[in-house]
């Protein structure tokens, strides 16, 4: 299956949190009204100069997923022209894991392919922003579930795509 065929049989944001029990969709609410993004990002955000297409592959029990799905629906908000659609855990598995070179054992949600208008790939984004490698994770964890390191999740995908 290519990305364009793993896009277009995705599920919209809405469908996916039609299927999310009560409870996680109560979080993720949640979640996104701690959401915000500096003005600097912004700017880059209304700045693309072409459509993008995030295909996400997420489980709404996931709390990485709860904390980076409220992020890109607000970037969504920013630019209209990057759409979203969303794969669970297991088609993103089958298919997407072997495309983006992600071994079976490293395999995680949320994970995040970011494409062209032309469905051609970009940049990838896995689990969480990489520099909490260098400055422990334990540190900012609250922060980050809670929403309020939305920053960090924007500037690791601006960076891949090449746009910081």
């Amino acid at each position: 299956m290519d990305y364009k065929e793993l896009f277009e049989s995705g599920m919209s944001y809405e469908t996916f949190m039609s299927i999310a029990t009560a409870r996680e969709v109560e979080k993720m609410e949640n979640i996104s009204k701690n959401v915000s993004i500096c003005e600097k990002y912004i700017e880059k955000i209304k700045n693309f100069d072409k459509g993008y297409k995030f295909l996400l592959s997420a489980e709404s029990w996931c709390p990485y997923v709860r904390a980076t799905l409220p992020v890109l629906m607000k970037m969504i908000e920013i630019n209209p022209n990057i759409e979203i659609k969303i794969i669970t855990e297991g088609r993103g598995f089958k298919y997407l894991r072997e495309k983006l070179d992600i071994s079976e054992d490293l395999y995680v949600v949320p994970t995040l392919a970011i494409l062209d208008e032309n469905f051609e790939f970009v940049t990838r984004y896995v689990g969480r922003p990489s520099k909490y490698r260098n400055i422990g994770f334990d540190n900012v964890k609250e922060e980050y579930f809670a929403g309020y390191r939305s920053d960090d999740i924007v500037e690791e995908i601006l960076k891949r795509m090449g746009k910081l």
